[in-house]
C-alpha cells in the first residue's frame, strides 16, 4: 500500500499544474482571469484579491460538480473560463487547481506563494463585504 503524505500530494499536484508568480497573476487578472480563493472563510474575511470567489478547499468538489444540485453556479458553470487559484501559501491551491483540471476545467493556474506572498509584496488587497 502506498501511503501518500500531504507534502507528496502537493508535489504531485504541482508537477501537473501550471503555476505563476504574483506579478504574472496580476497581469492575468488584468486580462480577465477569474480569481478563486480556496482559503477558509476566516482567512478570506481578513482580506482577499479584488473580485475573488471564495470556495474553501474542502468544499471544492461539491461546488464545482456538474451534476450536483447544490453546486455553486459561479464555479460550476465557469469551466471554460480562465481561473487563477490561490490559498494562503500555495499548497491547498495546488491541490485545488489539480482537482479542477480533473473535473474538466480547461484553464486553471495556481498562484505560487499564495495570498501571503501577494499581500507581502504590497499588491492590492480588499476587505470582502
Amino acid at each position: 500500500m502506498n501511503n501518500k503524505t500531504l507534502r507528496g500530494m502537493i508535489s504531485e499536484a504541482l508537477s501537473k499544474v501550471e503555476e505563476v508568480d504574483i506579478d504574472q497573476a496580476e497581469k492575468f487578472i488584468a486580462e480577465g482571469y477569474r480569481v478563486l480563493d480556496v482559503r477558509e472563510p476566516g482567512e478570506y474575511a481578513n482580506g482577499t484579491i479584488q473580485g475573488a470567489l471564495n470556495i474553501p478547499r474542502g468544499l471544492l468538489e461539491v461546488a464545482a460538480d456538474i451534476e450536483f444540485e447544490g453546486a455553486n453556479p459561479l464555479l460550476r458553470d465557469g469551466r471554460n473560463d480562465n481561473w487563477l487559484v490561490f490559498c494562503q501559501t500555495g499548497g491547498r491551491s495546488a491541490l485545488a487547481t489539480y482537482t479542477l483540471q480533473q473535473m474538466g476545467f480547461e484553464s486553471v493556474v495556481n498562484v505560487h506563494g499564495g495570498f501571503s506572498t501577494w499581500s507581502q509584496a504590497g499588491k492590492r488587497v480588499i476587505q470582502p463585504s
